[in-house]
């Protein structure tokens, strides 16, 4: 009995599929069978076919995690004497704005899930010169009251003066009233820009919430005005030469503190903006060629960087020395075509390169010269890099596509540099202005392009010290 008990359950383990039964528990052949009854098979199910287990229910669903983004995209590196295919060492990210050798674009940027344009509400609920439902009634009240007829009489009485008219005001010294005019729109246009930046914060705007561009350099013009004119009005009666190299230096460093001023005090106490986003900005709209990888290069490239992927790895690694060396690879060209537009526009205009900058004593000594040099290559770049491209750029790369942004800002730089106009003759004046305008337009547009292509302040301003530097030492000797 207790052999016939042990060859049915070896049976049973057996036909019901268990592996671990031992061969002892097995059947022997010709031996006796007890009866057994199978269970009904599956529907579908035919002979041959592997029978699972008994059924059992599912057990409790559990939901799924959080998503997470996918990782940077990746690509290999093209290795030493590989000109018909990569071969992967390892998978590598590479910072934004980099070109790997081999590779004529930079590599893909992780994806935005929403295109910089719906950032911000749209145009019926942007912050205008308006009293009605703002944020800040009183500040907007006296942006309409002060600013906008201030900065209005102050660019009348600017273009005045260069078309050669005369401020006739009486017994009250013209220099006072344009000091006073300058301080009202200065105060107002202030007032306006803090009240556009608290609307705007209100109203739920993400890519950039501080106050515009065109109102901070109205704001700056008035400023500049107001504390130039006073230098120069305290320098004359002193009996200082006003076109002295010093004095030159002195209103630079104005400007200087003017622009970091209104910075600080407009975007970066606002939330709008930081000084790390001014230096190295993370947000800018991104080009067509960042949202893609590229193609490799044909094989000439890809030997290129075999030869010299030594150089290429040291200076990669340091990105900063790669921003510096870029910008400075960058001088001559840019020079070249700027020379190129100055020349063809002169033709156009009919101008000759005295109507644009009359002849001035220039002393030869060794101080003037580096005061000079220190005023227009060092201090110059240095506010406008701050002004125009850490908060102009920044202000419209971040709401703006990247070609529109491009274009905006180098426009806006370019367009500034009519108020430099310095000749005071009617017939040519407007040429003047226009050759400022359109001479301006190459460097304006590298600047900029290289601001947003390599994401640094230190690759536009080397340019662009490189630049006016370069042009000063030519004019020197």
């Amino acid at each position: 009995m207790a052999n016939d008990r042990q060859d049915m359950e070896g049976t049973r383990a057996s036909r019901n599929g268990n592996p671990d039964a031992h061969p002892s528990q097995l059947p022997q052949p010709g031996g006796w069978q007890p009866p057994y009854v199978a269970a009904p098979p599956p529907v579908g199910w035919s002979p041959g076919q592997w029978q699972t287990g008994p059924w059992s229910p599912p057990g409790p669903w559990s939901p799924p995690g959080q998503w997470s983004p996918p990782a940077p995209w990746q690509q290999p590196w093209y290795g030493p004497g590989t000109l018909s295919g990569p071969w992967p060492i390892a998978p590598i990210s590479w910072p934004i704005g980099e070109v790997p050798w081999g590779y004529s674009m930079p590599p893909a940027m992780p994806p935005v899930l929403e295109s910089p344009g719906n950032f911000h509400p749209p145009i019926s609920r942007r912050p205008a010169f308006s009293l009605k439902g703002r944020r800040s009634p009183r500040l907007y009240a006296v942006g309409l009251a002060l600013g906008l007829p201030g900065i209005a009489a102050l660019l009348l009485y600017l273009v005045g003066v260069s078309a050669g008219f005369k401020l006739a005001s009486g017994s009250i010294p013209s220099w006072l009233l344009i000091e006073a005019v300058s301080i009202v729109a200065a105060v107002g246009l202030v007032a306006a820009a803090v009240a556009q930046a608290r609307q705007r914060r209100a109203d739920g705007w993400h890519d950039y919430n501080g106050p515009s561009p065109l109102l901070t350099v109205g704001a700056f013009l008035a400023i500049t005005t107001a504390a130039s004119l006073l230098v120069a009005v305290g320098l004359k009666a002193a009996h200082v030469d006003l076109e002295s190299p010093p004095v030159t230096l002195l209103v630079l460093l104005i400007y200087l503190g003017t622009y970091c001023g209104l910075v600080h005090f407009l975007a970066v106490r606002t939330g709008a903006l930081t000084w790390r986003d001014i230096a190295s900005p993370g947000r800018l709209a991104p080009s067509s060629s960042d949202w893609r990888s590229s193609e490799p290069a044909p094989g000439w490239a890809r030997a290129w960087g075999a030869t010299f992927g030594t150089l290429r790895s040291r200076v990669s690694g340091h990105h900063r020395l790669g921003d510096v060396l870029v910008a400075l690879a960058m001088v001559l060209p840019l020079i070249l075509a700027s020379n190129l537009m100055s020349a063809a526009m002169l033709l156009v205009l009919g101008l000759r390169p005295e109507d644009i900058s009359p002849d001035k004593t220039v002393t030869s000594d060794g101080l003037s010269l580096l005061l000079t040099f220190v005023a227009v290559a060092i201090v110059a770049p240095i506010g406008e890099e701050i002004f125009f491209r850490g908060f102009a750029t920044n202000a419209w790369g971040r709401s703006l596509g990247h070609n529109s942004a491009i274009l905006r800002s180098s426009l806006f730089f370019a367009f500034i540099h009519v108020l430099n106009t310095a000749t005071t003759d009617a017939a040519i004046s407007w040429r003047v202005a226009l050759f400022n305008f359109g001479a301006r337009v190459p460097v304006a547009f590298a600047l900029t392009w290289l601001y947003m292509r390599r994401r640094s302040i230190l690759a536009s301003g080397t340019l662009h010290a490189g630049y006016n530097g370069l042009i000063t030492i030519i004019s020197f000797l």
